[in-house]
């Protein structure tokens, strides 16, 4: 297999949909998608190919384009194995980003947590093999449709832009079947490097990358053990059955592995349905289920696997693995161990960074600006551990479950997070808790639900919100972030809190 790595740099905020759907909330994904390399290297190529050369390169699968995973210094980082869990009172990530693996529970190997704690699925962000937790950083900006015939905004034209942010730094590949001319393969390397568009709204001031060429490893599978094949999703995967039809039954015959079963009992699996969008024909493509990034699939083989079908597999499993799909992690490592093993840290950096100027003034705003974040950053972690003990105390006040919704929702805390990034024309207050349009005002359901606090007085949420804006002790810009930054740990507590769809649905019309 012939294997080519591709270094992406955002230069520009870039936007790659996770959803082609024009109503609700606008979400980005958090990696570049390999369809999108597909579509940079078809523009500049396609016209000049002949149609057998035009297919071989762009819908055989025999030449592939890799999703662009977050990149840190040498480290590529994966998807986080969602059969990986952590106790809910217990936070996987210390201040460092790094996993604590001794909170961390691979239920591959285990059914329950000790001492019958309560486990929480984790579903975000990239792993490296030191064990650091990337999150990919995004940022949203609202918009308005412009009218041609007036120069002024359209009536009932607000959109909003989910984008990766510039400065971030991916890692793709491009591959190729050892039968691929090598004229070719190294053709649509050239038309790939340097600078290129990608994504969304290409024409204003998002898309533009830089990609380099580096140098990279083929993928080799883990050691087989008897009749059973663990799977890690590290791309979307799309299978479809003996008869042709698309299918989420991830059956070992599906992947060319022969006969057997799902061992479903240890399985771990997501999806999702999207069609993505075809620039050059101005419309969508045929919708496509999938089974998601990060998911954990264990096959029980009626027979063991052979060395060539397992290598076979490790280079890609199921349909349109030429956009980036069908990526597999074959009987790895860090699903082998009731908990994850992570190795040593590697290399900082990738390449030297250029020499910063020596001047006072230099390193007096970079020590003010470190010293800004951590203290934002330790704002977060204490409203947010004083949070989760008011949902405690509260449940237990109202006699509640500790699954029973309570609280502010995932939708009211993201309405929170937008206000937060949000235009500067009123003041954060003003954003949160105006009594007409507040995202936290006192009077809109559950933010005036009351909990007691930790010295006994019992106060509402939108009233304990208040006071940890007040208490963070940050200035009016930091404060912003802080509120974003809570906002966003809080979601994921929500939605975890036992809400309901028709609860949220209520809160966002609210």
């Amino acid at each position: 297999m012939k294997i080519l790595g591709l270094e992406i740099t955002l230069l520009e905020d870039c936007v790659f949909s996770a959803s082609s759907a024009t109503a609700g909330a606008h979400a980005s994904l958090d990696r570049v998608p390999g369809q999108a390399l597909l579509g940079a290297a078809a523009a500049r190529l396609y016209a000049r190919f002949e149609p057998a050369m035009a297919f071989r390169a762009f819908h055989s699968g025999a030449l592939r384009f890799g999703d662009g995973l977050p990149r840190v210094g040498r480290e590529t980082a994966l998807p986080v194995p969602v059969a990986w869990h952590h106790a809910k009172e217990d936070r996987p990530v210390g201040d460092d980003q790094r996993l604590n693996p001794a909170r961390i529970h691979n239920f591959l190997q285990v059914r329950e947590l000790p001492g019958g704690k309560q486990p929480q699925q984790m579903r975000n962000g990239f792993v490296t093999r030191d064990g650091r937790l990337i999150e990919p950083q995004h940022e949203l900006r609202l918009k308005t449709a412009i009218d041609p015939d007036t120069g002024r905004a359209a009536e009932a034209q607000l959109f909003g832009y989910d984008a990766l942010t510039r400065g971030q730094t991916f890692m793709a590949t491009l591959e190729a079947d050892d039968d691929l001319e090598d004229a070719l393969f190294e053709e649509v390397a050239q038309a790939l490097e340097g600078e290129q568009l990608l994504g969304r709204s290409r024409s204003a001031e998002y898309g533009r990358v830089h990609i380099r060429a580096v140098e990279t490893e083929p993928p080799a599978p883990g050691p087989a053990t008897g009749n059973e094949v663990i799977l890690w999703l590290l791309s979307d995967l799309a299978l479809q059955d003996t008869h042709g039809f698309p299918t989420l039954d991830p059956r070992p015959e599906y992947l060319g592995l022969g006969s057997g079963r799902v061992a479903y009992e240890r399985s771990f699996l997501r999806h999702r349905r999207y069609a993505p969008w075809n620039a050059f024909r101005r419309g969508h493509d045929r919708e496509r289920e999938v089974l998601c990034a990060g998911s954990v699939i264990t096959l029980a083989l009626d027979v063991p696997p052979t060395a060539e079908s397992l290598a076979t597999l490790e280079q890609g499993a199921g349909l349109f693995r030429e956009a980036g799909l069908g990526r597999v992690k074959v009987n790895p490592e860090l699903l082998r161990q009731p908990q994850p093993v992570f190795g040593t840290p590697g290399p900082a950096v990738d390449r030297p960074c250029p020499p910063r100027p020596e001047h006072p003034l230099v390193a007096w705003l970079e020590a003010r600006d470190e010293d800004r974040e951590l203290r934002i950053h330790q704002a977060v972690r204490k409203a947010a551990d004083a949070y989760a003990g008011l949902l405690e105390r509260g449940r237990r006040m109202q006699g509640l479950r500790p699954d029973d919704a309570f609280g502010p929702s995932a939708s009211q805390w993201g309405h929170v997070r937008e206000q937060a990034r949000g235009s500067r024309a009123r003041n954060l207050s003003e954003r949160l808790f105006d009594s007409d349009r507040g995202a936290a005002r006192a009077s809109m359901e559950n933010w005036k639900d009351t909990a007691p606090w930790s010295d006994g007085s019992t106060a509402t949420f939108s009233q304990w919100l208040g006071e940890q804006i007040k208490a963070s002790g940050l200035d009016e810009r930091d404060r912003e972030r802080f509120v974003a930054g809570l906002a966003r740990e809080l979601m994921d507590l929500a939605r975890t809190s036992g809400h309901s769809n028709r609860k949220e649905a209520r809160h966002e019309s609210a």
